[in-house]
């Protein structure tokens, strides 16, 4: 029977045999943190034995390497020797607190440790009660980390991004610090959710300021928190979260792969409009799908039928059904990356209307930007009225970087190619030249994956 201290050493050794097989490789920390879509610092943390990760870390570092599941195999021997390990210990442990005692005269427990009875002492049921009466005080922080990230979700596109990171860095370490003690499954399960909807709101921010390989890491963990969690809404959740970054990184088949594979776990749940009309439907249309943006455009705006229709416009990263609202505006913006106009001006009226009541500056700007991008595929263009829709969709967002509105306007200015000698259009190249320049001097720092 393996001790903790041959197990601790088998782990060292798993992670030095990981180290070189990287090498190997001619991979950096970095390079395969970023192939398993996990942080740099798992993998070094990982590879100096500091750090344990799951079996799933092991099978993708096994496929990445390709090194035949030796990785993983290693992995589950060391899992095994543990439990083995534990097991005893707990079999040692209640045969050290079992005391022998006599109901009465001829009622012994014979074959039981001498005639030991077989329960525990009081004390110990005692004390499990304890442990379970603190249960309540997990309960309030768990309720505490749920409407603290409900509330972030919902500032999202209010507050800039650089604020939202840091208003969550410190909950980011709260939620480790508890993840790092004991909870009931139950709970374990809640603070998983809740771990797995901040690292998906952080790695949306992350993309909003342009950093697709920290967007990419936190989106993964999210996912792999709510798998961990097993809780099928929030991995439909966390799938969503990462097609959105897929999409805007330009990887649509993977945009595409994990919408569909969030529709298959997310069931009936309400992020299947989210996932159709955002992931599927913009993807399919840049990958030049018509017949699939059509299906998926028709489908989403059924499923908002199953749902009350309220005035409020949804979170861009909802934990309900997606509006009416962002459904018509991700619907324009599918339908004119295929170069149709045909409906998609109501669609952007209607999305417009709803998020200037809202006061929402990057949904704003992007429609604006849709807009202004028909009007140059109209049979009359009208580069002069677009191009004073793209100067208001970037005054709009002045004050605040939004890595898809700066992606929506190159687009815009790569349709208006022909017109480029229109001076309005020639303002929208300043001011977009002007703000990605801002942008890559001062970029905020990020928080720390690790």
């Amino acid at each position: 029977m393996a001790d903790s201290g041959e197990i601790k050493t088998a782990r060292h050794a798993l992670g030095r045999r990981l180290a070189e097989l990287r090498g190997a490789g001619n991979l950096t920390q970095h390079d395969l943190a970023r192939l398993v879509q996990y942080g740099r610092s798992s993998v070094a943390n990982t590879e100096t034995g500091h750090q344990h990760p799951d079996r799933a870390f092991w099978a993708r570092c096994d496929i990445v390497l390709q090194t035949d599941g030796v990785l993983v195999s290693e992995y589950d021997r060391i899992t095994e020797l543990d439990r083995q390990r534990r097991r005893s210990s707990a079999i040692q442990a209640v045969r050290s607190t079992s005391v022998p005692v006599k109901l009465d005269a001829g009622h012994e427990f014979p074959g039981v440790n001498g005639g030991a009875v077989p329960w525990e002492p009081e004390d110990s049921i005692n004390a499990r009660r304890l442990v379970l009466k603190s249960s309540l005080d997990d309960n309030v922080r768990l309720a505490y980390l749920e409407a603290e990230v409900q509330q972030a979700i919902a500032d999202n596109e209010r507050l800039t991004p650089v604020i939202l990171i840091a208003r969550m860095r410190p909950l980011r370490s709260y939620v480790d610090q508890l993840m790092a003690g004991r909870q009931h499954p139950p709970q374990r399960a809640r603070l998983y959710a809740v771990a797995a909807h901040l690292s998906g709101l952080l790695g949306a921010l992350a993309l909003d300021l342009g950093a697709f390989g920290a967007a990419h890491a936190y989106a993964a963990e999210a996912f792999d928190l709510a798998e961990a969690a097993e809780q099928p809404d929030a991995q439909a959740w966390a799938r969503a979260t990462q097609s959105l970054i897929a999409f805007y990184a330009g990887n649509y088949h993977d945009a595409l792969a994990y919408a569909q594979d969030g529709l298959r776990r997310g069931g009936t749940s309400g992020h299947r409009i989210r996932l159709t009309i955002n992931g599927q439907a913009r993807a399919l249309a840049h990958l030049g799908d018509r017949y699939g943006v059509d299906r998926a455009v028709d489908h989403a705006f059924t499923m908002l039928s199953d749902y009350p229709t309220g005035s409020s416009v949804s979170a861009s990263l909802a934990l309900d059904p997606y509006c009416p609202a962002r459904t018509a505006a991700n619907a324009a913006t599918a339908y004119l990356a295929l170069g149709r106009t045909a409906g998609v001006t109501d669609h952007l009226t209607t999305a417009i209307t709803a998020f200037d009541t809202a006061g929402l500056a990057g949904p704003r700007a992007l429609s604006r930007l849709d807009l202004a991008t028909a009007h140059l595929h109209a049979d009359n263009p009208d580069p002069e009225e677009a191009g004073a829709l793209a100067v208001e969709a970037l005054t709009l967002t002045a004050d605040q970087r939004f890595e898809s509105v700066h992606q929506r306007a190159r687009q815009f200015l790569a349709t208006a190619h022909p017109f480029a000698r229109q001076p309005q259009l020639q303002h929208v190249a300043d001011l977009l030249a002007d703000r990605t320049q801002v942008a890559v001097t001062g970029q905020a720092a990020l928080p720390s994956l690790s």
